[in-house]
């Protein structure tokens, strides 16, 4: 029979292995090979852990086996090294001799895994595997917090230069970190001092929340907001668990009160039949209930959304229509201006400020955000351009300008102008730019729309 502690490492091999094929198969390439080694070390050495469990357990070379997961741990720390000069591109700075001084007392101690300094003896009980360690422990936790540390002193030391894109992908290495910490201490230094020694695995096998979290945050650009995330979460669990506790109580009275015994098939099978065709239902009303008692974050921006879409059906005047839009905009998100430029009418290469109005022009022979909003039809992103280098001049140039976010206006495959907002280089969230997306097709219509109506106007007089 499998314990729970073999169960429990089969599920972290399992989502590391996972975690594997994603890094190899992730159109997003940035810092590829630096997370694959980790997660690939730590793949190789929850492995071989496996192995001792299922395989080697009652052979002679459980203790050859045992010595060997140390192996790939040696490297674990220098990976993550390289991992963090990766994120601020330095790595490619060093010199290959420097690079392999990094890699060095991992490669000596290497040489002595297979002997008495490594595991001296090997003890079996109940399943589980418990060993004496030797000399080269203490060298290698030496080295292995030594370059941890100093890995996460260079994030720290290179936060405020990086991009807004890396400094947030630091901020989720740094909770990944500690929380990675938090269960281990937990369980292999807190517990064990209290006298408890039968959660030493989940301690050990922490270490997926460190890859898990550190995959996610390097094979993105755009993360979700925590704090509507977090809402959506908590009303979903209400929902559950109200639900649940609906059809518990119906259970308790048709058991207790009605007399139904649910020992046998057919009274089982009657009531998942009412279950599956009444749980939608009530599901619905639950959710109604419990989001009419709490505040849903996602749901200001839907009631955003369609305040806009009303506003730009409704507006007949333009500096009205762009005025109540930036109002809107403001509500989502906390920019520090915003500019909207139009097209001339005799000439459609020149834009010119209409909201504030002002005197300031551009023209796309110029402009290489034009130029680019002209090709590629879409939002232009600031942080996204600079942290997947796909233009160096539109980088620049959005940064000259103080531009974060660029909305093109079309209408007939015709750039009409274009929305630029400045919102002090924060990272906007998926829900935000999912949010300046539907505005976007909106104004495609609306702006231009509402010019076509406006020259119609100025005809007929």
């Amino acid at each position: 029979m499998i314990s729970l502690s073999t169960l429990v490492l089969i599920g972290v091999w399992l989502v590391n292995f996972s975690l594997l094929i994603f890094i190899l198969t992730s159109k997003h390439k940035l810092r590829q090979w630096p997370i694959f080694t980790m997660v690939f070390l730590l793949v190789l050495w929850q492995g071989i852990e496996l192995a001792n469990l299922v395989w080697f357990l009652e052979t002679p070379y459980l203790i050859h086996s045992v010595r060997s997961g140390l192996l790939p741990t040696m490297f674990i720390a220098p990976a993550f090294v390289w991992l963090v000069y990766a994120l601020f591109d330095k790595w490619v700075e060093f010199k290959f001799w420097q690079k392999f001084i990094w890699w060095l007392p991992g490669i000596i101690m290497s040489a002595f895994v297979f002997s008495p300094y490594n595991v001296t003896d090997v003890m079996v009980s109940n399943g589980q595997i418990s060993y004496d360690p030797g000399g080269l422990y203490f060298y290698f936790s030496v080295y292995f917090i030594a370059l941890m540390s100093w890995g996460l002193v260079v994030l720290i030391r290179n936060r405020k230069q990086a991009e807004v894109i890396v400094r947030r992908q630091i901020e989720y290495i740094f909770v990944a970190t500690a929380l990675t910490a938090i269960f281990a201490v937990a369980f292999n230094v807190i517990l064990p001092i209290l006298g408890q020694h039968d959660y030493y695995y989940l301690g050990v096998n922490s270490v997926v929340i460190f890859t898990s979290i550190v995959t996610y945050a390097l094979f993105r650009y755009r993360f979700i907001d925590l704090r509507i995330s977090s809402y959506r979460i908590i009303i979903d669990l209400f929902r559950l668990l109200i639900t649940g506790f609906v059809f518990y109580i119906l259970y308790l009275i048709l058991y207790y009160l009605v007399g139904i015994r649910f020992d046998k098939m057919d009274s089982i099978i009657v009531f998942m039949l009412f279950l599956g065709l009444t749980a939608p239902l009530i599901f619905r009303m639950v959710s109604k209930v419990i989001i009419s008692l709490l505040i849903d974050p996602s749901d200001d921006i839907k009631k955003s959304e369609d305040k806009v879409a009303e506003i730009l059906r409704s507006s007949r005047d333009m500096n009205v229509l762009f005025s109540h839009l930036v109002k809107e905009i403001g509500r989502v998100i906390d920019y520090s201006e915003i500019f909207i430029y139009l097209a001339k009418k005799d000439n459609s290469k020149n834009f010119y400020q209409v909201f504030p109005v002002g005197e300031r022009l551009l023209s796309v022979q110029d402009s290489e955000i034009l130029k680019h909003l002209t090709a590629v039809k879409e939002l232009v992103n600031a942080a996204e351009v600079d942290y997947l280098k796909t233009d160096k001049q539109l980088c620049q140039e959005l940064a000259i300008k103080e531009v974060d976010v660029a909305l093109p206006i079309f209408y007939n495959e015709q750039l009409l102008g274009v929305v630029m907002i400045d919102n002090n280089k924060k990272l906007l969230s998926v829900q935000q730019i999912n949010f300046l997306y539907t505005i976007n097709q909106y104004l495609d219509i609306a702006v231009g729309s509402l010019l076509m109506y406006q020259q119609a106007m100025a005809e007929k007089k």
